[in-house]
């Protein structure tokens, strides 16, 4: 082999190896993990997952460090490097709401420190809270609330949905189901455009459907409710509509 081809043997093996090097934190460093916020809409959301990793001596490990991170639900990438000590990555959901378990791990045996909870030996984890597990308040509206004799005969029902500070929350399944009312004749001639199937809330947290009835127009007057309500959390609320 002549010279120059050793030469260039040589620096790809050395290029080769300098690319294979990851820098992870050393045995014996102290990784936390933190989430900003704790709970994201279920489309599009997005919480910044920080990691901060000391060495034993106390010091930040160096710029650089490669931290591994893993979720159960949403997208997260898969590598972040530290700066000054702390790497940060974007947690975003994926339309699918219920906890995501982030996981963070660089290098070998590592302890846990609060506020993440251990993850093994060599990771830190902490949960975020996405989507339809927030809903705390649901309220069913109509429009209108009386259906007349004439054309058209239907109402559209709304299901606004809140989280616990008053937010609408997005892409959360509803259920409608009509349900008869005490007094009243039974809601036999009305149906859902839905047929109870789950209708999900928009950016602005309403989810709709459209209640039609076949009820004799001349017959006497008589009420519906329609109930909506999160499968998942039970959170519900009934309306109730006028006919003739």
């Amino acid at each position: 082999m002549s010279w120059r081809n050793r030469c260039l043997l040589f620096a790809a093996l050395a290029h080769i190896t300098c690319n294979q090097a990851i820098m992870v934190a050393p045995p014996g460093s102290t990784l936390q993990i933190f989430a900003n916020p704790l709970f994201i809409p279920a489309n599009g959301g997005v919480s910044v997952i920080s990691v901060l990793i000391t060495e034993a001596a106390g010091t930040p490990v160096a710029d650089g460090t490669v931290v591994q991170f893993f979720t159960t639900l949403g997208r997260i990438a898969e590598q972040g490097k530290t700066n000054d000590g702390v790497a940060r990555v974007n947690l975003i959901s994926d339309t699918r709401s219920g906890t995501a378990k982030v996981t963070a791990i660089s290098g070998g045996p590592a302890a846990a420190a609060s506020p993440g909870t251990g993850g093994g030996s060599s990771g830190v984890s902490v949960d975020v809270v996405i989507g339809s597990a927030l809903p705390k308040l649901v309220i069913a509206t109509a429009d209108p609330t009386r259906i007349e004799p004439s054309d058209p005969r239907e109402a559209t029902i709304v299901a606004n949905v809140f989280d616990a500070n008053g937010n609408p929350v997005a892409n959360v399944p509803i259920i409608f189901r009509i349900v008869p009312v005490q007094g009243s004749l039974p809601p036999d001639t009305e149906r859902l455009e839905s047929e109870s199937a789950p209708r999900f809330t928009n950016n602005s947290g309403r989810a709709f459907d459209v209640l039609r009835t076949k009820y004799d127009p001349g017959a006497p007057q008589k009420t519906v409710g329609v109930l909506a309500s999160t499968p998942i959390e039970g959170v519900e609320d009934t309306v109730t509509v006028t006919i003739n």
